[in-house]
């Protein structure tokens, strides 16, 4: 037999070794989901680039699920996509003509991705149209002081 005090040493032991691993491994998730994001930013950055080499400009339409396929042939839909409470949105989209627009994720919706596409012209309403440049900005949750953000070549 065991003597209460040492169940209690134990139990408490295991306790706190519990706490330890749950801690790592909640960190080691929200690593993983910035690996996504980053992943998907990257592979809109290049379809982004792609499209631009091909047309001569960025695309002035705002970029959903439905078209990324049009837009962007080869792309996973789910790269323009993120996980809003359950709800799959697409990519933020917004157009500026003229001045660069700052792209910055929402930072109550940490899944949140940010395209902003700005030039003369660049309004989302005329697709003929093209936009000369673009930022592209995703939250990061390891790093909440800074988002990751690739900038267009042009």
């Amino acid at each position: 037999g065991f003597t209460i005090i040492e169940l209690l040493i134990v139990i408490a032991i295991i306790g706190i070794l519990a706490t330890l691993v749950l801690t790592n491994f909640q960190g080691a998730q929200a690593k993983g989901r910035d690996t996504v994001r980053q992943n998907d930013i990257n592979a809109m950055y290049q379809k982004l680039e792609e499209y631009y080499n091909e047309n001569g400009g960025y695309p002035n339409e705002a970029v959903t699920i439905a078209n990324a396929k049009t837009l962007f042939p080869g792309i996973d839909e789910g790269a323009v996509a993120y996980d809003n409470a359950g709800t799959e949105t697409a990519v933020s989209t917004t157009f500026t003509d003229g001045a660069a627009l700052a792209a910055t994720p929402d930072a109550d919706d940490t899944t949140e991705y940010i395209l902003a596409l700005y030039g003369a012209g660049c309004d989302g309403t005329t697709a003929a149209n093209k936009c000369a440049s673009y930022v592209l900005a995703g939250f990061q949750e390891t790093d909440t002081t800074a988002d990751y953000i690739r900038n267009s070549l042009n």
